[in-house]
């Protein structure tokens, strides 16, 4: 025998079914993948062709040749790095190593932090002696266990170069992105210089002889 609140309970399921259903939808349109095909910068323009519009320079280095193919790469989805492009991307790269555990008895590093810092500079091409239309900064790390093999410490070390370029890439890409999304206002021209003989702005009028 059925409960006569079972109708009622099945209309209040099917209402609340229909309002999670909207909202869903409405939520729908307000969310677009960061790196997908539609994302659009301010001006219209997908955000995929800014990011296949820039060439980025070569980087002195092993380090550096690692770090220009990984983000060629992530920039243009493994197109290639477009030659004579609109923009050049020029970076500077520092790696350093510090130990962050000496072993007490011997005084010898047991674990070390490799790090690599970039400096970016977005120009466009045929402006290289110009100031930059972006620019910024990225850094990574990653650690290392050393031991008393030369070979495995220098091979431990260019891994951990490579994972901390691999965090710099990431970071730069999305440096990159928000500059294209938003691009900062172009500066406001310049005031036109007073004529000659003209009395510079805010300076009262003259009295007539005699006033």
């Amino acid at each position: 025998m059925s409960s006569p609140d079972a109708p009622l309970s099945a209309r209040r399921a099917i209402l609340r079914l229909a309002a999670v259903c909207g909202l869903a939808a409405t939520l729908a349109g307000c969310f677009q993948p960061m790196y997908g095909e539609q994302t659009t910068t301010k001006g219209g323009t997908p955000l995929l062709e800014q990011m296949h519009q820039i060439e980025v320079v070569k980087i002195e280095g092993r380090l550096g040749d690692e770090l220009r193919n990984k983000l060629i790469f992530e920039l243009t989805g493994g197109a290639g790095n477009p030659v004579g492009a609109p923009y050049k991307l020029f970076v500077s790269l520092v790696a350093s190593s510090a130990s962050s555990i000496v072993d007490t008895t011997s005084g010898l590093a047991q674990n070390k932090i490799i790090s690599v810092k970039a400096q970016w500079r977005l120009v466009r091409a045929g402006e290289e002696t110009k100031p930059p239309v972006a620019q910024g900064k990225a850094s990574g790390s990653a650690s290392i266990d050393v031991s008393d093999q030369r070979f495995a410490n220098y091979r431990a070390t260019r891994d951990a170069e490579d994972r901390a370029a691999r965090v710099v890439v990431d970071q730069m890409r999305a440096q990159l992105i928000a500059f294209f999304v938003n691009p900062p206002p172009p500066p406001a021209p310049a005031a036109p210089a007073p004529a000659a003989g003209a009395a510079p702005a805010g300076t009262p009028p003259a009295k007539p002889p005699g006033s």
